[in-house]
């Protein structure tokens, strides 16, 4: 406050010197030709314009220095707020950080776990697998066993019917032929020959 109180009476200083040393530096003017000289100014009245030129630019450098001190405290009162926030700030962001370092442990203890249990249901799997393929080779196994069981029993029933039916439908074949030959559709040579045929001779 001193400094600026030194600055301004300073920066008055030099404004009186310069407004003296410009009014007394002025040139006078060349009279124009037929008109009456002007008369000099009386150094009372000097001193008063001096004076009055002097307390107006006071008057402007006291409103300059009241500007600038409300700034300085509006800009103080702004920097305590910027800093109480930025307080604020850091200790969200210390807060956000041992949070995010205990959900990092709490991940790690998961992923351990995790890998474990991936590991033990892996293998389960496999094992699951294993017999299951066992099993159903037993299964086929025993599949196979039944159905040649049943193939044995079906050829030899087969055979047993495959006989008798052979010998009736010969029989019945003979019959038609029989009947053929004596309505006259066929020779006695062929009939001969289809009797040997189904005879298998």
């Amino acid at each position: 406050m001193m400094n600026i109180r030194l600055v301004v009476w300073a920066m008055a200083c030099i404004l009186l010197c310069s407004v003296a040393f410009s009014v007394s530096g002025q040139v006078k003017p060349e009279a124009a030709p037929k008109k009456a000289v002007q008369k000099p100014i009386s150094k009372a009245n000097f001193d008063k314009l001096l004076i009055d030129s002097l307390s107006i630019e006071l008057e402007a450098l006291k409103t300059k220095f009241d500007n600038s001190d409300s700034l300085f405290k509006a800009e103080k009162f702004t920097t305590a707020e910027l800093r109480d926030q930025v307080i604020k700030l850091d200790d969200y962001r210390l807060k956000l950080e041992e949070t995010i370092s205990s959900f990092k442990g709490e991940n790690l203890k998961l992923n351990q776990s995790n890998r474990i249990l991936i590991v033990f249901n892996s293998m389960v799997a496999v094992l699951l697998i294993i017999s299951l393929v066992f099993f159903l080779k037993k299964i086929g196994k025993r599949k196979k066993d039944d159905k040649t069981t049943k193939l044995d029993a079906e050829i030899s029933q087969k055979s047993v019917t495959g006989t008798m039916l052979s010998l009736e439908e010969k029989l019945q074949q003979l019959e038609r032929l029989g009947k053929l030959k004596e309505k006259g559709l066929l020779s006695e040579s062929e009939f001969v020959n289809e009797k040997q045929q189904i005879l298998g001779k």
